[in-house]
């Protein structure tokens, strides 16, 4: 089989586009990073980081493990280089015309094929970005390029993609309130039926059941629903466990729409919680009702984490100069929804601006004790900011 003619037969064919925004928005992102570019000093981009090259070319699907690459030139279209497997859903969601594949035994030939696109764009012997500090890049990648390409200078550019990113277009913004309505229809679904006697699986089923019935698509991470000792820890999550009188049970999920999520975290009490965990609900909730308040345009990340931070450490043994109030949430393919761009925390010197999207989930987990914690999921206005899932976070309780 002639494998090159076969992928030329397959994206020769006509598909009817699934575009998450108009070309024209891609194309607007694309000029935003050739600017940053071009102050790095950078002839061409290698995006392998799957929600950067998502962001720029529109590519979506769950097999977001698989290898792929975005060649990005300081002029001309881009081309993607897609696993085999990948070359369907990015005909389908992507509005890049120029899609190579390579086999599905790809093991000897992603570098070289890689290397062949650069030297017919006659770029072989350029400064070329990488994405050194994210996944997708591998090492035998990595090394494969450097053989195939003695006479390119490899840069680390893994925020470049993350600068025009930072700041949502409203376009964006109105998919990060579509999930928020249905997040929060999943929330008004579970708590009503929580109980003890039943298992965290079936509280996920009701998630997971409410979540997809409203129109979310396949989730970027999956709900969580930790009780019981599994609890005491973060990233657990449902396996079976019966929920018994005492037990809190921790939530956090978020649906999908057009890959972009706004997440919220609950906590259910079964039977009446100790005067321990209605202390810890009480400071985390008015720890975010501070957060909320202080967020200003114009202001740093810094700014915003000193000027909270007392309050959870009546409650939290995380000092406050490394503790998160808040992560840079949005566009994301799984195995997460966190974008990993920037955070609220002290030492963090980023201004916020108008269209920042942030989640900030407060909790205490400690060995022993049931855990606990709550979310919101919020923008920067340009008067301070709007909480996308403006819920009531008071420490739910159901009867023992």
């Amino acid at each position: 089989m002639d494998y090159k003619q076969h992928i030329k037969d397959l994206t020769n064919r006509p598909v009817s586009k699934e575009l998450a925004f108009a070309e024209s928005e891609y194309r607007l992102r694309i000029e935003k990073v050739r600017k940053v570019m071009d102050e790095r000093g950078l002839d061409v981009l290698l995006v392998t980081y799957v929600p950067d090259l998502s962001y720029l070319s529109g590519y979506q699907s769950f097999g977001s493990g698989w290898y792929s690459c975005m060649v990005l030139p300081r002029e001309g279209e881009p081309i993607l280089h897609m696993h085999g497997l990948e070359i369907g859903p990015a005909m389908l969601t992507s509005w890049v015309k120029d899609i190579r594949g390579v086999p599905w035994s790809y093991n000897d030939g992603v570098a070289v094929g890689l290397a062949e696109i650069l030297k017919e764009r006659r770029l072989e012997g350029q400064r070329i970005g990488i994405w050194t500090k994210r996944p997708g890049l591998s090492i035998d990648l990595y090394e494969g390029l450097k053989r195939a390409l003695p006479d390119a200078t490899l840069v680390d550019a893994s925020d470049v993609v993350a600068q025009p990113r930072m700041v949502k277009s409203p376009a964006e913004l109105e998919y990060m309130r579509s999930s928020a309505q249905i997040t929060m229809k999943a929330l008004d679904a579970v708590l009503p039926v929580i109980k003890a006697g039943m298992t965290d699986n079936q509280i996920a089923a009701v998630i997971y059941q409410t979540l997809v019935n409203e129109g979310s698509e396949y989730f970027s991470t999956q709900p969580i629903v930790s009780a019981g000792q599994r609890n005491c820890f973060g990233h657990t999550t449902f396996r079976r466990t019966p929920i018994q009188a005492g037990d809190t049970v921790a939530l956090e999920f978020g649906a999908a729409y057009q890959r972009y999520t706004s997440a919220i975290f609950h906590t259910v009490a079964i039977g009446k919680p100790s005067s321990l965990i209605q202390k810890r609900a009480r400071v985390i909730n008015e720890t975010i009702d501070l957060l909320l308040r202080a967020v200003k345009p114009g202001c740093t990340a810094h700014d915003v984490a000193r000027e909270i931070g007392a309050g959870m450490d009546e409650i939290s043994a995380v000092p406050s100069s490394s503790r998160v109030y808040g992560y840079s949430i949005g566009l994301g393919l799984p195995p997460t929804w966190g974008e990993d761009i920037y955070f609220i925390r002290e030492g963090i010197e980023l201004e916020l601006k108008p269209g920042m999207t942030f989640h900030s989930p407060l909790s205490v987990r400690v060995p022993g004790t049931p855990g606990i914690g709550f979310s919101e999921t919020w923008v920067v206005t340009e008067t301070g900011c709007e909480i996308l899932t403006l819920h009531d976070r008071e420490l739910t309780v159901v009867e023992a």
